[in-house]
């Protein structure tokens, strides 16, 4: 169960405590007033906490705003492993890899005729949506 879930559960069970509790009216609404904006805070929010020590990133999309599709080739040797993710990607669309490992990749954008439009070093430590513009 997530995070948000509980808090909402605990926002729901704990509320009538305090309209059965002999505080004046001002006291009440100013409890009942922080309860809501605190659930309100914890059910909005994404619910996603980042673990700074991760080893893994959980999404790095690509999105393509080229003419035609393209396709993306991530390289990296990290911790004695080869990565190598090949993505595909349409045009006006977007792809994603999922629990990528964190580190410096090396990338290639390749246009259809297989001509490298670009290429460079990234380093992935966090979820990142890198778009590909003409």
């Amino acid at each position: 169960m997530k995070k948000s879930n509980y808090l909402s559960i605990a926002f729901l069970l704990l509320t009538p405590l305090f309209f059965k509790s002999q505080n004046t009216g001002i006291d009440k609404g100013l409890a009942i007033g922080n309860i809501l904006i605190q659930g309100f805070s914890a059910i909005r929010g994404n619910g996603k906490v980042v673990d700074p020590n991760a080893k893994t990133v959980d999404s790095f999309w690509f999105k393509n705003k080229m003419d035609d599709k393209i396709t993306v080739l991530l390289i990296a040797k990290i911790e004695d492993d080869d990565i190598k993710k090949e993505l595909v990607i349409q045009k006006d669309s977007k792809e994603c890899t999922y629990n990528l490992p964190k580190g410096i990749y090396t990338y290639e954008i390749q246009l259809v005729n297989k001509e490298v439009y670009q290429k460079g070093e990234y380093k992935v430590s966090e979820e990142t949506i890198m778009t590909i513009n003409k």
